[in-house]
């Protein structure tokens, strides 16, 4: 007995039935495209076969990635410690989040040591809650780096 084989473009308008809330066939076209190169690391690498100029797939290849794809989404998947790190530090799947990073919700105050005498400033972000305390040599060079920024940005914008 053999199974049926499905082009990318059968196997993408599987998977866009099957998952309604990513781009539709010509998304899952590119990422089943994408999923074909070697030098990619997808979290799930879809199996397919060669046969001339093509790409074609087995159905239960296809109906495998689309349960696999169902978890992620809903967190079924239990990541890597380092991979749940990487998705909560950008925000993913989260208000405000994305594939670019969070927006930055922060509070900046001078502070003085009472133990020491020593000054530093209190850098606070709000979500996730972190606390930061930087000392007067670090604020310096943050203070030329986020300049140097500043100037890369105010070029690019020309």
């Amino acid at each position: 007995m053999t199974e049926e084989l499905l082009s990318t473009q059968a196997a993408a308008e599987l998977i866009a039935a099957e998952i309604h809330e990513s781009g539709g066939v010509a998304y899952w076209t590119r990422y089943l495209t994408n999923n074909r190169r070697e030098d990619r690391k997808p979290p799930h690498r879809v199996p397919f076969q060669r046969i001339g100029g093509g790409a074609f797939y087995l159905r239960h290849d296809v109906a495998d990635f689309i349960a696999f794809e169902k978890s992620r989404r809903v967190g079924v998947l239990k990541l890597s410690g380092r991979a749940a790190e990487a998705l909560r530090a950008f925000g993913i799947g989260e208000a405000g989040g994305g594939t670019t990073g969070r927006k930055l919700d922060y509070t900046l105050t001078a502070q003085h040591d009472p133990a020491t005498g020593t000054p530093y400033v209190q850098f606070v972000i709000q979500d996730p809650l972190l606390v930061f305390r930087i000392e007067p040599g670090q604020l310096r060079a943050l203070h030329a780096e986020i300049a140097d920024a500043l100037n890369a940005f105010e070029r690019w914008a020309k």
